[in-house]
């Protein structure tokens, strides 16, 4: 199907356009000339060099295409990201110690944003110095107080999670199948 414009008769009757179908000959090849080349060896891997491997990909995961946003940011503001992101990781690292060694997702999520409002806060106040803006002062101080909310929330849900968290002893499952080893090497019946 192609949309030309009008002649003939259609043109006379006052149309703009006019759409036709493509007589066969006209239309363009099924496989194109590009898709002759191979980017697999004769087993199906992909051979060494393939459009595939050589295209920039975006990694897929929490941060694949923020990434490289941030690349294009200005270099103060990746600093401080990185701060915030080594900060998150270790206040993790603490709370997991202080609640029974896991934390949900959920926990790491707000213990996250906490480390990234907190760098944010710190590159707007350096900013609010370096440009003596009191508007990046204030911004500082807010998102000071949200990284505070935020490590707060972290921690009591993280303290409600494990006093829900069953107490499980790390070993039992260990003991049981020993146990059932030894019972069918003296050629025991299971008993319940």
């Amino acid at each position: 199907m192609a949309v030309r414009s009008a002649h003939g008769r259609a043109r006379e009757l006052g149309r703009l356009t006019v759409s036709e179908c493509t007589p066969a000959d006209e239309l363009p090849s099924a496989t194109p000339a590009d898709a002759v080349r191979t980017d697999r060896d004769t087993s199906g891997r992909f051979a060494p060099g393939n459009r595939v491997g050589t295209a920039r990909r975006l990694r897929a995961g929490s941060r694949g295409a923020l990434a490289d946003l941030e690349r294009k940011g200005d270099a103060a503001a990746r600093a401080a990201l990185a701060f915030g992101r080594r900060y998150a990781a270790h206040r993790r690292a603490e709370l997991a110690r202080c609640h029974g060694g896991e934390l949900s997702a959920g926990v790491g999520a707000m213990v996250e944003s906490a480390g990234e409002l907190l760098a944010s806060a710190r590159y707007w106040s350096a900013r609010g110095i370096a440009e003596a803006s009191p508007d990046h002062a204030r911004l500082a101080a807010t998102l000071v107080a949200g990284a505070r909310q935020a490590e707060r929330d972290a921690w009591e849900l993280a303290s409600r999670e494990a006093v829900a968290r069953p107490a499980t002893d790390p070993l039992a499952a260990v003991r049981a199948r020993i146990s059932a080893t030894a019972a069918a090497a003296r050629g025991e019946k299971d008993r319940p």
